[in-house]
């Protein structure tokens, strides 16, 4: 609250004023009714002044300093929404209208965006203005059901439950249980569907209903010198991109809680795999995420697959998780050729994620199944150039028994924090030039792997009761050009008998009490 009141009282003196644009198509909302000391709701002037825009072709929504009051703002093609310098817009929580969207995942009925719209091009929303909106407040309309004894609880509400598994189980949905289903739910703030060339920049955003800025079904957009601060409201991701192409975000600060900060996502389970759209292309560079579920995530919804995704230059603070890549079975879809470069990450849970077993509220974990559409896929990712400095977990990677994760290369990462890296069910893992200092546990543990290889590893800060690397079930494995610190007490244990299994090729392991051992006793060590 204080934030928000320096904020009015920045705007209260300062002249609205429309800039200077010689030759270009400028529609001040203060011309079409709008007042700027929020005494009564601009939703009609925008509403006026977009209108006016459309009939000239195209042009500049001007919005002046002061403090405005608005409900949805839906725009048109051709069309900049220009918040000015000082210009701060509420948005209050209310019952919106309908309108086909997608909400996690699952094409459906949803709340009209605050800002946005379908079926557009060449758009743009930007500016150093300000746009608020509480989730507090949105929350006592929509409120999510919290678990309780067998009951999971739910994102949304028992409706939108119910509507999740109707469509898993291939119902026909009536239009009427839709509409049940969307009263649960709350409305992305910027959401742009069927669009491209979209621009939105500038911003400072205070508060947010659910996501931030939502991404779908669109291309060519670039989001880019946003401040988010959304913490910590409940499920406000910062920057959703959602079956989408030739995406750049950049520059960004999201400082959000409750959800990720970026994050990746291409429908989910049954209905994301009818729909089949992927998300593509997308860069992200030169952000701070500071309290998020995942700084940078990929999933969970997976269903239209996920490909060619670069981020690189990316500041993690507080968060949950660092750079996570999530799904689960059912989900299906194939999350390939990624790339997580140059990373500084600090007290945050677990480092670098990559798991087939997340579970979303209202979801329960489901057990082995044999392979088919719904299994999801990992293959081909690529995280380097990572320091981490405070962790639960460092490192943590779990495939599935019928579908391991295929070739994941880490490599140059130094990390310090609880637990090392834990790895199971993978094809392909290296790890090359990785240092990680755990408080308690092996530093590295792999267990039913294949083709695994570790190059150059080492913990600088041995725990002498424990060995620096745990392989179990990992046939063929190659550990090379690694070393062992001063108070190494054993550096590699294998399960016995599988000591002989593992290829060994230019260690120096001089420092260590015992170069290697058998042992049954691996989970006790954990």
């Amino acid at each position: 609250m204080p934030t928000v009141l320096m904020v009015f009282a920045a705007s209260i003196c300062v002249d609205a004023q429309a800039p200077t644009n010689a030759g270009r198509s400028v529609f001040n909302v203060l011309d079409y009714g709008a007042k700027n000391d929020g005494s009564a709701n601009a939703a009609d002037a925008f509403r006026a002044a977009i209108a006016a825009a459309k009939a000239a072709g195209g042009g500049t929504v001007f919005v002046p300093a002061g403090h405005y009051v608005s409900g949805p703002i839906e725009m048109v093609s051709n069309l900049t929404l220009d918040f000015d310098a000082g210009a701060i817009v509420q948005f209050p929580a209310t019952r919106l209208p309908f309108t086909p969207g997608r909400q996690q995942g699952i094409e459906t009925l949803t709340p009209v965006p605050l800002i946005g719209g379908h079926d557009l091009e060449n758009v743009a929303v930007v500016g150093r203005g300000v746009l608020m909106s509480s989730n507090a407040d949105w929350m006592k309309l929509h409120g999510r059901v919290q678990p309780n004894g067998d009951n999971p609880g739910s994102a949304d509400g028992p409706h939108w439950e119910q509507l999740l598994n109707d469509l898993n189980a291939g119902k026909t949905i009536p239009e009427e249980e839709y509409k049940e289903a969307a009263a649960e739910l709350r409305p992305s703030f910027i959401r742009f569907m069927n669009s491209k060339n979209i621009l939105v920049s500038g911003l400072r955003f205070i508060g947010s209903p659910m996501w931030t800025v939502h991404l779908l079904y669109s291309e060519n957009a670039t989001v880019e010198n946003l401040v988010i601060e959304t913490y910590p409201g409940v499920h406000t991701d910062g920057i959703v991109v959602d079956s989408s192409r030739f995406v750049r975000i950049a520059n960004d600060y999201i400082d959000t809680g409750d959800d990720d900060g970026i994050v990746i996502k291409s429908g989910k389970d049954a209905d994301g795999l009818r729909v089949n759209r992927p998300t593509e292309d997308v860069t992200i560079t030169n952000c701070t995420v500071h309290h998020a579920h995942g700084a940078v995530s990929i999933g969970s919804e997976t269903s239209g697959s996920i490909r060619n995704i670069v981020a690189s230059n990316i500041t993690a603070v507080d968060t949950e998780n660092g750079a996570r890549i999530k799904s689960a079975r059912g989900r299906g879809g194939v999350v390939e050729d990624i790339r997580f470069d140059n990373w500084t990450m600090e007290n945050v849970g677990e480092g670098i994620v990559v798991t087939n077993y997340y579970l979303m509220e209202g979801e329960t974990r489901r057990g082995q199944e044999p392979v088919s559409k719904t299994t999801p896929i990992f293959r081909n990712i690529a995280i380097s150039h990572m320091t981490i400095d405070g962790a639960r977990t460092l490192i943590d990677i779990e495939g599935l028994p019928e579908m391991p994760i295929e070739n994941l290369r880490i490599s140059d990462v130094m990390g310090s924090g609880q637990a090392g890296l834990r790895a199971t069910y993978t094809d392909g893992l290296e790890l090359h030039d990785v240092q990680l200092n755990p408080a308690a546990g092996p530093a590295f543990t792999v267990k039913k792997s294949i083709n695994l290889e570790l190059d150059d590893v080492a913990e600088k800060r041995p725990i002498e009761a424990t060995p620096v690397i745990r392989l179990e079930d990992t046939p063929g494995a190659i550990v090379r050009d690694c070393r062992a610190f001063a108070g190494t007490g054993v550096f590699l244990s294998t399960e016995k008998g599988e000591l002989n299994k593992i290829v060994l090729e230019g260690n120096v392991l001089k420092d260590a009490a015992a170069p290697t051992e058998e042992s049954d006793t691996g989970d006790k060590m954990q």
